[in-house]
Formats: C-alpha cells, structure tokens, sequence
C-alpha cells in the first residue's frame, strides 16, 4: 500500500520501493517566471522492454544499441499553480550513478503502445495523471534505480524495484 512521505525512508540509503508516495517541491522553470508548487510522486512500475518497441522510430546508431526501460508514475499537483504535465518526468540511474533522461517519441498516429503518449494539457491544482516515460539504457549497463527531482535545489528523490 502507499505511503505519503515527504522525504525517502532513511533505512535504505534514502529510496524507497515502488509504489511508495512522496511529497516533494515541484519548481516549473518553462515561463518567464518559475512556477513554484508540491507534487505528490509515486513511481507505480518500471518495464524493461525490448529495442524492437522502437522499430517504427528512426534511431540513430547509438539509440539502436540500447535496452529500453517505460517507468510508470503517477504525479498529484498539491499545490496552488497549473504545472506544465509533458515535463513532468523521471530519469533513472545505471549501477555507476550515470542519469539518462527519457527520449521524446514523436507519434504521428496512433499512439506508442508501450508507453501512451502523456497530453501537453495542464496539471491544474488538486489533479493528478499517470505517465510513462520511456528511458534508453545502454547496453552493458545495469538499471539501478529510478531518480525525481522537483526542485534542482533539492536532494531528488529515488526508487528502487524490490
């Protein structure tokens, strides 16, 4: 069952298993001035796929040699401005600490079925949506944990698969 904390459980290196909930300052940096807010993040699953998901997507040579990963999450705007949904997003980390962001897919039509194209509307206040944002790890590297951060300001925060 999830848990509201508002900072990761100290008894693990501070991160916490999927599924927990956490509070979080949000700063939105996309207009003239930043938006500032709370974020409730609860990162529900991470899939490891298959680069074949992406065969309909022209990657480059390096993109090709990848192993890619769809990390679930449902955000909560506990605040008191509209956020911007599409910029809303984890990363995750290799076992050597190296961050990789996820990759924008431009969908024509149809839509990405392992990962649902997230909508560019606005996270007004007291809503909530679930996104999937997908992630393309290199070969050879092993998938660590799960990263958010809010607020560049701020130690993120961080999940980890049991």
């Amino acid at each position: 069952m999830p848990t509201d904390s508002s900072a990761p459980d100290s008894s693990d290196d501070g991160i916490m298993p999927l599924g927990e909930r956490a509070v979080t300052d949000y700063v939105d940096y996309t207009g003239a001035e930043p938006k500032k807010s709370r974020l409730g993040v609860t990162v529900v699953k991470v899939r490891k796929g298959k680069i074949s998901d992406l065969k309909d997507f022209d990657l480059d040579a390096k993109q090709k040699k990848t192993v890619p990963y769809y990390v679930d999450a449902k955000y909560e705007n506990l605040g008191k401005v509209a956020l911007t949904r599409h910029i809303i997003e984890p990363t995750i980390e290799d076992r050597d600490g190296q961050e990789y962001a996820p990759i924008q897919l431009i969908v024509l039509s149809g839509t990405f079925k392992p990962c649902p194209d997230v909508s560019d509307a606005k996270l007004k206040p007291g809503e909530s949506f679930t996104g999937c944002a997908p992630v393309l790890l290199p070969k050879g590297k092993l998938f660590d944990r799960v990263r958010f951060e809010g607020d560049v300001t701020k130690d993120p925060l961080f999940w980890r698969p049991e």
